[in-house]
């Protein structure tokens, strides 16, 4: 597979806002698309969209950096960094999380998407009182 497919998957997933997605990410995904985060696991484009669309309800901006990518045929696994401005986290000041992606393709759409990154430092910590506590926490070890 060539790396045109992750840079058109990049460029795709950073042109994503909450008026696009409906189009958007039928181009990205196949119909049977598996896409698990940290947060829950999803089965199907339609299941995708509606979890997407309710994710960029409140997304003023969102962009990855690619940091490090590794090829193996269909697969990939991406290093990334995820720049997020949402209006209900961070009072609406930008975060900064990283995390990492394997990504398998079929007839050069994504068919398996799973992330990775620390969801306590993109939500945990940003709510008064938990977030303390996991910082705390995580200061301790």
């Amino acid at each position: 597979m060539d790396n045109h497919l992750i840079s058109d998957f990049v460029n795709n997933i950073n042109s994503l806002s909450s008026h696009n997605i409906d189009e958007k990410l039928g181009q990205i995904y196949t119909q049977e698309i598996e896409f698990i985060d940290p947060v829950k696991g999803i089965n199907g484009l339609d299941a995708l969209t509606d979890y997407f669309n309710n994710l960029y309800k409140r997304v003023d901006h969102c962009h990855f950096t690619i940091t490090n990518h590794i090829n193996r045929s269909d697969e990939h696994a991406i290093e990334w960094q995820m720049q997020l401005k949402h209006q209900k986290l961070a009072k609406n000041n930008e975060i900064v999380v990283d995390g990492a992606s394997f990504i398998r393709f079929e007839d050069e759409k994504v068919c398996y998407h799973r992330d990775y990154y620390d969801l306590g430092a993109l939500i945990y910590e940003r709510i008064p009182i938990l977030g303390s506590a996991v910082r705390t926490v995580r200061n301790a070890f």
